[in-house]
């Protein structure tokens, strides 16, 4: 897997830094609408819902999106066989479009049973012949992003119109979590895949999917529309169609939401803007579980930073609490574990690093005496440079030499990988594709993981996790912990609550977010209300 390329472009559209849920699970079937107002007269309602998204959708293509924006409009118009449940705070797999499902002991084999009665926005019935097509299309299409969300399957077996079977090349304990992936496996019309199927453009305008929303008119970098599903199996909710506008002013938002503009936001978690929605008794503000969390980097492959020792005592002397306190506020707690908090047990994804007043500077007079310490960030993080600058004044501080270098998206990339040019410290954000630690750990911390961004090797870490992948053994992951803390090269910072807000009349909002993003959402379970 590598995600160099696609996660630099996803992540200044996705990056809606959080974590922790404050709302309560929902209980409801996959498609029903948990929002639903049986007294309300919808005749009398307003039936466009009015969203705004502080970033650009790029094409919504369900084999090839990789980014949090247009994930709303992928989730809205495709299904998977599975997926996660919305208002919980850690994830759930739960029934779409596979009714139940199956594994073998040996885990090889994973047999779904599929619901019947649906068809495809074009009238085409969803049966089994569309697994292997639709399987096809994100292995060939998605080769450079989530295409390898479907590798390892030896075959694909389909016994009725009702069934079907995946064997897999080797066990694979996250497989159910990468069907549940909101990048993972849609189900496509195959009729539509027969007629477009290489014409990425086609996909990136049109819908094919079994989901309650089709794609209606887009104008690009402005406005996104979703409309209906008359054919849908389940219920639509409380809107017919769905208006994304994309703004990228932060006062904007605000003014278009306090005058009724704008019935919802979906942003990222940017404290002044939250706090100033929070007051407003008209609009309800609220928090959401997500698994981003903001990673920094330290380089042992610079001379100030070569030491384990050295990076663990720089770890240990920053304030982390006052830093995060200070971007985040109540939508920020300090991290504890490698993991973001929701994702393992916390019985083994703790760090056990603890502030040590006195560390930074014995480092002045030590290891980084007469060093000057470089500290870059991408300039899209939300919150980026406050966090690099409040951390070059507490080394500064100290009489440690630091610098805060912010970059723009190309310059960031193109650097951070250049072990020429690479910076002493790097952060940025970072989110896994599915809700495994595999999916973390493989991504940040094995040799050849994707957003290994200094390429520290640790050993035996690699082999620790292909044992927990093949065996399911969480306890494994508390070696991971432990391998990662010792090498000092990463220390997640914290775990933060991703924040949206809707008018004060909309129902459901309080439990429509996937938890892997947070940015994402069930539309169907919001409903208008007088």
């Amino acid at each position: 897997m590598n995600r160099r390329t696609t996660f630099a472009l996803a992540s200044a559209a996705a990056l809606a830094l959080g974590l922790t849920a404050c709302s309560s699970a929902d209980e409801s079937l996959p498609g029903q609408s948990a929002g639903a107002s049986g007294s309300s007269d919808a005749s009398a309602l307003d039936t466009t819902l009015d969203m705004g998204l502080s970033s650009d959708i790029s094409a919504p293509d369900p084999s090839t999106a990789y980014s949090g924006s247009e994930m709303n409009l992928v989730l809205a118009a495709y299904e998977g066989l599975v997926k996660y449940a919305t208002g919980t705070e850690a994830a759930e797999i739960v029934p779409s479009l596979a009714t139940d499902w199956t594994v073998s002991e040996d885990g090889l084999t994973y047999s779904f049973t599929l619901r019947d009665g649906v068809t495809f926005a074009d009238g085409t019935p969803f049966t089994s012949a569309a697994v292997q097509p639709s399987v096809d299309r994100l292995i060939a299409e998605g080769a450079s992003g989530p295409g390898y969300l479907v590798g390892g399957i030896a075959s694909i077996d389909t016994p009725s119109d009702t069934e079907v079977v995946f064997t897999l090349e080797a066990p694979n304990d996250a497989f159910l979590d990468y069907l549940a992936s909101p990048f993972g496996l849609k189900m496509i019309s195959p009729d539509a895949l027969e007629a477009h199927g290489d014409d990425a453009e086609w996909f990136a305008a049109n819908s094919a999917g079994t989901g309650p929303f089709q794609y209606g008119s887009f104008d690009e970098g402005v406005q996104y529309e979703l409309v209906a599903n008359d054919s849908y199996w389940g219920e639509t909710g409380g809107y017919e169609s769905i208006e994304f506008h994309i703004l990228d002013s932060t006062n904007t938002i605000q003014l278009q939401l306090e005058s009724g503009e704008l019935d919802g936001y979906i942003g990222s978690a940017n404290k002044p803007l939250f706090d100033a929605l929070s007051a407003n008794d008209d609009l309800q503000a609220a928090t959401y579980p997500s698994m981003m969390a903001p990673v920094v980097y330290l380089n042992p492959n610079r001379d100030a930073l070569a030491s384990a020792e050295t990076r663990q005592e720089l770890l240990a002397g920053v304030d982390w609490d006052g830093i995060v306190q200070s971007v985040y506020g109540d939508l920020g707690v300090t991290s504890t574990g490698v993991f973001p908090a929701t994702m393992v047990d916390p019985s083994v994804n703790q760090t056990g690093i603890e502030y040590d007043a006195d560390a930074l500077a014995a480092l002045a007079e030590g290891d980084l005496a007469g060093q000057t310490i470089t500290i870059n960030y991408p300039s899209y993080v939300p919150g980026g440079q406050e966090i690099a600058d409040t951390f070059a004044a507490q080394l500064n501080t100290v009489g440690i030499a630091a610098e805060s270098i912010g970059l723009e998206s190309s310059a960031y990339w193109s650097t951070v990988f250049d072990p020429e040019k690479a910076p002493d410290i790097s952060l940025m954000s970072v989110f896994p594709d599915a809700a495994h630690p595999d999916a973390w750990a493989r991504l940040l911390y094995s040799s050849n993981g994707g957003l290994n961004l200094f390429f520290p090797e640790v050993d035996g870490l690699d082999e620790v996790l292909d044992e927990a992948i093949q065996t399911g053994d969480e306890s494994l992951y508390g070696e991971v912990t432990e391998l990662v803390t010792e090498s000092a090269a990463w220390y997640t910072m914290a775990d933060l609550k991703v924040s949206a807000a809707f008018q004060a009349s909309i129902e459901g909002a309080g439990s429509a977010s996937y938890p892997l993003l947070g940015i994402t959402f069930d539309f169907t379970q919001l409903s208008p209300t007088e």
